[in-house]
């Protein structure tokens, strides 16, 4: 009588030792990619704001040539912490545009801005947008107004 053998299965899959080896890896890479993700996010958070009182400089400029008359970019709050938020007010005093508060963030510069009917600025101006983690290294950002009233973004 013959019998029949059948062969040794291969086995795939990982090991608890290679597994193990593949998570120390792992670990070791994102502790050096962790702080780069942090910095990345921080600069983001500045051009995202950069991004929105740029739109929001533009906005005041097309609003005062389409009312013709004056339109003013101002803080929510009393003071000039532009980073609680900014609004624009057409020349009756009705709101054409709200942004809410940013976290994370400062941005300083004038208590108000100014469009007249033309579309210029009443005073050239300059906002400086800034990260507020004490260990970021990043580049401010710096949004200018000339006379013209068109606005600029720079790395300041």
């Amino acid at each position: 009588m013959k019998t029949c053998r059948t062969p040794p299965r291969r086995t795939t899959g990982f090991t608890l030792v290679e597994l193990m080896i593949a998570v120390a890896v792992l670990g070791i890479m994102a502790a050096f990619a962790a702080p780069t993700f942090k910095e990345l996010m921080d600069n983001q958070r500045v051009k995202g704001a950069t991004f929105e009182m740029t739109a929001a400089l533009t906005v005041a400029r097309s609003e005062a040539i389409k009312q013709n008359g004056a339109v003013t970019l101002t803080p929510v709050s009393a003071s000039t912490a532009w980073a609680n938020g900014w609004s624009v007010t057409g020349p009756d005093g009705a709101v054409v545009g709200t942004q809410s508060a940013y976290t994370g963030i400062t941005i300083t510069g004038p208590t108000s801005i100014v469009y007249n009917r033309s579309g210029r600025a009443t005073a050239a101006v300059t906002l400086t947008i800034a990260s507020t983690d004490p260990g970021s290294t990043l580049s401010r950002r710096c949004i200018s107004v000339g006379l013209t009233g068109q606005p600029r973004s720079a790395t300041c």
